[in-house]
C-alpha cells in the first residue's frame, strides 16, 4: 500500500487549458467562408442557373432602352392602361354598392333598436317609484334593573333562592 503526500505531483492537469478567443473567432470565420463557397458554387455549378452579372449590363436592356418607343407599342400600353383603369373602376363600384347595403342595414338594425328601446323606457316610467321605507321610531331604552346581589353562577345554571338555616 503506497500513500500519497502533499510533495508528490503528477504531470497530468487537472483542466484542460482553454482555447484563447482570437483562435475560436478564427475557427468560426474559416467556417463562414467556406460555408459561403460552397453556397455561391452550389448556385453557379449545381443548380445550372448562372451568376448574376454585376460587371456589365446585359445586351438586351441596353437595345431596349435607347430604341424609341414607337406607335403600335404606346397603344398597347395605353389599352392595357385602359383595362387597368376599367376593372379598378368596376371594383369601386362594387365596393361602394356594398357599402350602401351595409349602411342600410345597419340604419335598419339601428330603427328597430329603437323600437325596442321605447317600450323598455315606457314601461319603466310606467312602473312606480317604490315608497320610501318609513323610519322606525327609535324606542327608548328601559333602564337596567339593578340585579339583586346574591350568589354567582360561574357556570352559567341559575342559582335557587339561598335556603335559610334554622338551629
Amino acid at each position: 500500500m503506497t500513500y500519497r503526500t502533499d510533495d508528490d505531483s503528477y504531470d497530468l492537469p487537472d483542466e484542460e487549458p482553454r482555447r484563447s478567443v482570437l483562435s475560436t473567432l478564427v475557427v468560426v470565420m474559416l467556417l463562414a467562408a467556406t460555408g459561403s463557397g460552397s453556397a455561391l458554387l452550389w448556385r453557379a455549378y449545381g443548380n445550372g442557373a448562372a451568376l448574376p452579372s454585376f460587371a456589365s449590363a446585359p445586351d438586351k436592356a441596353v437595345a431596349t432602352a435607347d430604341r424609341p418607343v414607337g406607335l403600335t407599342d404606346f397603344q398597347a400600353f395605353q389599352q392595357q392602361i385602359a383595362a387597368s383603369l376599367q376593372s379598378t373602376q368596376q371594383l369601386l363600384t362594387a365596393q361602394q354598392a356594398e357599402m350602401k347595403r351595409l349602411s342600410d342595414q345597419v340604419s335598419a338594425l339601428t330603427g328597430k333598436l329603437d323600437l325596442l328601446q321605447r317600450p323598455v323606457a315606457a314601461a319603466q316610467g310606467a312602473l312606480p317609484a317604490p315608497a320610501p321605507k318609513p323610519a322606525a321610531p327609535a324606542q327608548q331604552k328601559k333602564p337596567h334593573e339593578p340585579k339583586p346581589a346574591g350568589a354567582i353562577s360561574t357556570g352559567g345554571a341559575p342559582l335557587s333562592a339561598p335556603v335559610q338555616l334554622t338551629r
